[in-house]
């Protein structure tokens, strides 16, 4: 259930006053204890190959529950998050952007002031090491932010925050420096409601169980972003309108009524998002891929992946200002692009 009021833990004025300065909330400080049930987990994870091909997730494995790994002597997780909500929808026609890459890219916008941070932390305490990242190394965001009461994991498997939802990017500073932990000493936050399955049902690919994992090998996120081989044939009628990412399962959650939309002028000036024209991407060569989409989180996906999602998201719309270039590209010399423009040419009636 949801909380009344939205809740965080109390951090040390020394280090929180820093991210404030920095337009950063610390959300919450864990203990850099490593977990042996974890790693465990997460091994048996990959052993059944959830992770699809995402080969250096097998590389993570060592440091993914043990922050030391990263940082030598480190003894505590400073977690903050940055929120990227803010409403919009796609034009008639468009393929659809994952809200957190409409704009620039947030590794460049967090990742610049937790380095910030780290730097002003090491002046503090020039005896002590800091080192600050955002989806950037092997840890575990999501368990050293619940651990340090930053929030819950939930059914959908992100990180929900009473007053963020889950709408919101993660960074942390790997500190040698120790702080008190601020674990919850009670679901603060909310849980999850034990007969809520909208996360679930609404995934069109059942990437979601039960058990609150995923099957990334499953995820429009995955299958459109990190897979770097064709899309699935029995995935494509479901992967629907989306060229790059899935917000399916955060826009259905209840714990989203509370979302605050983003103040981030990097995030709310668009350049990718909300939307895109199948038609557009299909059009365009190296240099104007990259006058496009330069800064956005779109860029290391890279041209001919998102050419393979143009075709895919054109023959689920029929859209036919695509289909000159999908007539082109069926003759084309890319074995792959070949047959996805084939199959988009297929879903026309």
């Amino acid at each position: 259930m949801m909380p009344q009021a939205p809740f965080s833990p109390t951090v040390p004025d020394d280090v929180a006053g820093i991210f404030d300065a920095l337009g950063l909330t610390l959300l919450g400080i864990a203990d850099a204890m490593p977990d042996a049930a974890a790693t465990a987990r997460y091994q048996a994870w990959l052993q059944a190959g959830r992770h699809g091909d995402m080969v250096w997730m097998e590389r993570h494995a060592v440091g993914k529950y043990d922050p030391s790994q990263i940082l030598p002597g480190c003894r505590s997780v400073l977690v903050t998050g940055l929120s990227y909500y803010q409403p919009g929808a796609c034009g008639v026609g468009q393929g659809r952007i994952a809200r957190y890459a409409w704009g620039r890219d947030y590794h460049r916008v967090l990742g610049n002031r937790l380095r910030r941070a780290a730097r002003q932390l090491t002046d503090r305490y020039p005896q002590d090491r800091f080192k600050g990242y955002t989806d950037a190394l092997p840890l575990d965001e999501r368990y050293y932010a619940c651990a340090g009461g930053a929030g819950f994991i939930g059914r959908n498997t992100l990180l929900i925050h009473s007053a963020l939802g889950s709408w919101f990017v993660i960074g942390e500073i790997l500190s040698a420096r120790h702080w008190p932990a601020t674990p919850l000493r009670e679901p603060r936050h909310g849980a999850c409601p034990t007969g809520c399955r909208k996360c679930l049902d609404v995934c069109p690919t059942g990437a979601l169980t039960d058990f609150g994992e995923i099957d990334a090998s499953r995820c429009i996120s995955y299958l459109t972003i990190e897979n770097k081989g064709p899309i699935p044939a029995e995935y494509r009628k479901a992967v629907g309108a989306w060229l790059f990412g899935c917000d399916l399962c955060q826009e259905v959650c209840p714990f989203q009524l509370r979302k605050q939309v983003t103040t981030e002028r990097d995030f709310l000036a668009w350049r990718a998002g909300p939307g895109v024209s199948p038609s557009e991407i299909l059009a365009m060569d190296e240099d104007a891929f990259a006058a496009r989409f330069a800064g956005t989180p779109i860029m290391r996906t890279g041209l001919w992946r998102m050419q393979r999602n143009a075709c895919i998201v054109a023959g689920n719309l029929q859209d036919a200002q695509s289909l000159p270039a999908l007539h082109r590209m069926r003759i084309g010399a890319d074995l792959i692009l070949r047959e996805h423009a084939a199959w988009a040419l297929a879903q026309y009636t």
